[in-house]
């Protein structure tokens, strides 16, 4: 387990900071194993369905090795894909879940906005002012409890990767539970790692960029053939960013499932009696 956090989590949940520094330390002395395994994980996502399965078990291969770190209990990646791979479709499976859910959430947000735009401009009429305030106040509350429900269901491939007896469906039960009460520091931790995040995303977004208008100044922006280099050149890139990143959010992920198991289930005590 990286140093200190052990001690931090016996005293209370962990900080942001303890977070966040606890993930990149994981990742900096895996990077190689663990960037591999995104790499492949990522390039799997070029084959629908049974690829995106695999990816989806990969991630969460990467977490159950997270895991193991930071419970001081570490495992092979022979030994943590055998566990995992049997599960690789509920995996996949339970990313469809949690889409559907944010996907439900969007529809019933953005009726409610629709139907409150209407429902102000009938009653304030010309009062431009009052609707526009309106509008941004319930936009705002939409991405309040959109954020709230991505942070409950940030963890749900860990009771998959990590528990018995977890199906996909259980598995958002479970992340849901495990996350009650700890919505606001989640918030936090995501939004940090957001900014960790940040540069790689800023430098992909330049690259893009500078590669676009190079080829549309070579090639022209109409031709075909722009389409086609532009591709062969973006997504070699995209792929080693998604790569870079991926094993990040995933140690995250793992020390906040540690962190909330330790609280309140005592795990922490469980594996250290072993």
């Amino acid at each position: 387990m990286p140093k200190n956090l052990s001690s931090a989590i016996q005293t209370g949940p962990l900080s942001v900071g303890n977070v966040v520094s606890a993930s990149l330390r994981i990742y900096r002395d895996r990077f190689k194993s663990y960037f591999g395994l995104a790499l492949t994980a990522c390039l799997w996502l070029l084959v629908p369905i049974y690829g995106w399965a695999k990816y989806s078990a990969i991630s969460a291969l990467i977490s159950r090795l997270a895991f193991g770190e930071v419970s001081e209990h570490p495992e092979t990646v022979s030994d943590a894909r055998r566990e995992v791979n049997p599960r690789m479709w509920s995996f996949l499976w339970a990313g469809v879940l949690a889409s559907l859910i944010f996907l439900g959430v969007c529809l019933v947000g953005a009726i409610a906005m629709i139907i409150l735009g209407v429902g102000a401009a009938a009653i304030f009429g010309q009062n431009y002012a009052i609707v526009v305030a309106l509008t941004v106040v319930s936009v705002i509350a939409f991405l309040i409890i959109y954020i709230r429900i991505l942070s409950q269901l940030l963890i749900v491939e860990l009771p998959l990767a990590m528990e018995n007896d977890v199906t996909a469906s259980s598995a958002i039960g479970r992340s849901w539970e495990l996350t009650k009460g700890s919505v606001g520091r989640i918030q936090w931790i995501v939004f940090v790692g957001i900014l960790v995040s940040l540069p790689i995303t800023i430098f992909v977004q330049i690259v893009s960029t500078i590669i676009q208008l190079v080829l549309s100044a070579v090639l022209g922006a109409e031709s075909s053939l722009f389409l086609l280099v532009f591709y062969l050149l973006i997504l070699p890139l995209s792929f080693a960013s998604s790569a870079i990143l991926l094993p990040f959010w995933q140690a995250m992920k793992a020390i906040i499932y540690y962190d909330l198991r330790s609280r309140k289930e005592g795990l922490g005590l469980e594996i250290r009696d072993r």
